[in-house]
């Protein structure tokens, strides 16, 4: 775990002057807009997916699975006495980008590294190439597990985490992070996740984010942030 604490710190300058991208965790200044909703976002998939030059159909499995990232993501972590939510329609958009809007396979085609029978919805534990990640026993899982994993860069503790990746990189990553000395975005999370201090990870999200906004949000902003 050496590596991703060294990664880290060598990437902190850059993520303290970028952060396009909302923050993680969810706040009253920093709420999922109205206009995302699941009924929404699975039509934003399958209209994409039906436009390509080779319509594909996404696994039946995956038909609420945008009703999940909203259910879990709205309280990820709970404690005794505190519920602690994230900017899931930001993960979400996060997943679309991962398993290329459901379909787990490569732009040219071809099978991803990631199955969609691993319901692993975001590379976790795949980091090194021809590695396929961890897999988990069903959809929910995995959304939890992708979901924990995205609040763990909040510097919030997991304690139970469902990926094995989480409780191998949590202490390194959040040790590091710290030394950004401000709320932690999806910008920040980017750059650490990919291992580059390009913006291009970030960007890819946001112009995710874009598209279905401009499909389904009108006027208002989805990237809103306090």
């Amino acid at each position: 775990m050496r590596r991703v604490l060294l990664l880290a710190l060598l990437l902190l300058p850059c993520a303290g002057h970028a952060a396009e991208l909302p923050r993680i965790l969810a706040s009253a200044g920093n709420q999922v807009p109205g206009c995302v909703v699941p009924a929404s976002l699975m039509r934003f998939v399958e209209t994409r997916n039906a436009h390509l030059s080779t319509p594909r159909e996404i696994d039946p499995r995956f038909g609420n699975i945008a009703g999940l990232y909203q259910k879990l993501g709205s309280c990820v972590s709970r404690d005794p006495a505190q519920c602690v939510g994230i900017r899931w329609d930001y993960a979400f958009f996060q997943m679309l980008l991962e398993t290329n809007f459901l379909t787990f396979r490569r732009p040219d085609g071809r099978l991803g590294g990631v199955r969609a029978e691993d319901n692993n919805f975001a590379g976790v534990g795949a980091t090194v190439p021809g590695k396929p990640g961890e897999k988990f026993e069903d959809v929910r899982t995995g959304v939890l597990a992708h979901l924990q994993h995205v609040l763990m860069y909040s510097l919030t503790p997991i304690p139970h985490p469902v990926a094995q990746r989480t409780r191998q990189v949590q202490t390194d990553v959040q040790d590091a992070l710290r030394r950004l000395h401000r709320p932690v975005t999806f910008t920040d999370l980017a750059h650490i996740w990919t291992g580059t201090n390009k913006n291009s990870y970030a960007i890819e999200i946001q112009k995710i984010a874009s598209e279905y906004a401009d499909g389904y949000c009108g006027s208002q902003r989805v990237a809103d942030r306090d």
